[in-house]
């Protein structure tokens, strides 16, 4: 009895495996975008700029893949994660073209007060592969908020949302349209920071 019981166990943890009886490897992706044509802001203005963390919803929160594939729905990738979670990627591409960018005289990639300054807040609302139709779209909503600290009073408030073809019915081609998609947006928001600081 025993020996059924141990075979029985057995084979079923056997049938919880892929054929060949070896798990998937685990996939990381760096959350990174390809360079903006954005045009140098020309004479910076006479202003510090901080950019606080990203905040992010908090089922984005996290370093899993998402995608929907039917309308109203999110799920994880299984085996599939972002080396960061998008939220500190995201954060850190923003200040990085924001110093590149020459648009302010000084950008500080951290919350922290500073005298007579500006503050740019984002949040991400949404980054999931809408897999609905294959092979689907990347799409991230993300919102900014431009402050002016000196005075307390927020100058101007936007929702950002870009897409990008998936060019697979995958997590790797979720990831190539996350990538594009992002490049355009993080463009978006640093033209319209300069702009709104004026």
């Amino acid at each position: 009895m025993k020996r059924f019981f141990a075979a029985t166990v057995l084979l079923a943890a056997a049938g919880c495996l892929p054929s060949g009886g070896t798990r998937e490897a685990q996939r990381y992706y760096i959350l990174d975008a390809p360079e903006s044509n954005t045009a140098s802001a020309g004479v910076p203005r006479l202003t510090t700029l901080v950019v606080p963390p990203t905040s992010a919803a908090n089922f984005y929160d996290t370093q899993d893949l998402v995608f929907s594939r039917s309308p109203g729905t999110r799920a994880y990738y299984q085996f599939n994660s972002w080396t960061e979670r998008p939220g500190r990627a995201i954060h850190d591409l923003l200040v990085s073209r924001l110093e590149r960018s020459g648009g302010f005289r000084a950008v500080v990639g951290e919350d922290k007060p500073v005298p007579n300054g500006l503050v740019l807040r984002t949040d991400l609302e949404e980054l999931y592969h809408d897999a609905v139709t294959p092979p689907g779209e990347a799409r991230i909503v993300l919102v900014a908020e431009l402050i002016d600290s000196g005075r307390n009073v927020s100058l101007a408030r936007r929702s950002f949302t870009q897409s990008a073809p998936a060019p697979t019915y995958d997590a790797q081609g979720a990831v190539q349209g996350f990538r594009q998609a992002l490049g355009t947006l993080v463009g978006e928001v640093v033209a319209w920071a300069i702009e709104q600081s004026k």
